[in-house]
């Protein structure tokens, strides 16, 4: 995998499991009873993403040798994660 790509795909994760946990707990603190299993959830998946992250991360250092410019494709893939993380969190509520 190119250095541009394994960049993309941690931004996303690491956007992805930031989203998931913040409004895990917000759903876990605010919520009725059936949202708050669902705001648990959501910092479990956060949980979960934060240990592929690093355990992704420590791998190998590709990810090291993007330029500056080339690094802009992988802020798009973080605000994609970022994306994601929420429309799951509005499914689950509006769902519930």
């Amino acid at each position: 995998m190119s250095a541009e790509m394994t960049l993309a795909l941690t931004l996303f994760t690491v956007g992805f499991a930031i989203v998931l946990l913040g409004m895990g707990a917000l759903v876990a603190y605010y919520g009725s009873k059936k949202t708050r299993n669902a705001g648990f959830g959501f910092i479990l998946l956060g949980a979960i993403a934060f240990w592929y992250w690093n355990s992704q991360s420590l791998a190998g250092g590709a990810w090291a040798e993007v330029v500056m410019m080339d690094s802009l494709l992988a802020v798009a893939g973080g605000f994609a994660g970022a994306i994601v993380g929420v429309i799951i969190f509005l499914v689950a509520i509006i769902k519930s």
